[in-house]
């Protein structure tokens, strides 16, 4: 009974990740620029000097791959967990 209810957990946390990850975020705002790079560059517009000592931003969001990590181990520890007890 228990291991129904934790993979019934794990599929809702599978259905809600999907609409979580694509709501937008830290990708978006460092990327949602004025676009239409291409035609810049080929009229030759004068590239935007880079701040001397500062990475470009990526867009990967450490706290998301964290968590995500964590609700994975937490996930497969509660199933490794449900399986022992019932068999």
């Amino acid at each position: 009974m228990k291991l129904r209810y934790v993979l019934c957990l794990v599929c809702a946390v599978l259905a809600w990740a999907p609409a979580a990850l694509g709501a937008g975020g830290a990708a978006q705002d460092g990327y949602g620029g004025a676009g239409n790079v291409q035609n810049q560059v080929s009229q030759g517009a004068a590239p935007a000097a880079a701040s001397a000592g500062s990475l470009p931003f990526t867009g990967l969001d450490l706290a998301l791959l964290v968590a995500g990590g964590a609700a994975l181990l937490v996930v497969g520890v509660s199933l490794r967990r449900a399986a022992a007890k019932r068999g």
